[in-house]
């Protein structure tokens, strides 16, 4: 039992994060950030900028004091543009795994294991959401 889980018997605001099954996780459908803007650069590489949030007082202030950029920008490789313009509302975790299989070289294992590691971390970072219940796609 994690620590969400455990607050969240004594504190119902805190809900636990729902657990999958890999079923469950292949038929999900990643969906972009819309608020993201994005764009492919010249070597096939990927630009995504990402706005800084600016909630706080002390990071506006930071922003201002250093002059810093309001907008962070990720740059991604070849296999990581072509997972994140997959995540079109339209592809399953599925679909994707199956077009990346294609692409590269590595085992269906291996390409499993990359793709979901990398949009968890999409995830992590607010850059895609899921949407559960999706269709195969091919």
């Amino acid at each position: 039992m994690g620590v969400r889980e455990f607050v969240g018997k004594f504190i119902p605001a805190v809900k636990p994060k729902p657990v999958l099954s890999r079923q469950e996780a292949l038929t999900a459908i990643p969906i972009r950030n819309p608020l993201l803007e994005w764009e492919r650069t010249g070597d096939g590489e990927l630009l995504l900028k990402v706005p800084v949030e600016q909630r706080s007082l002390l990071i506006r202030w930071a922003i201002l004091a250093f002059r810093l950029p309001p907008v962070r920008h990720i740059q991604l490789d070849e296999i990581g543009a072509a997972v994140w313009e997959l995540c079109d509302g339209e592809h399953t975790v599925e679909s994707i795994v199956q077009q990346m299989c294609k692409r590269t070289r590595m085992s269906r294992r291996e390409v499993e294991a990359s793709v979901s590691m990398f949009l968890k971390m999409l995830a992590d970072r607010r850059l895609v959401a899921f949407k559960r219940g999706g269709k195969k796609k091919a």
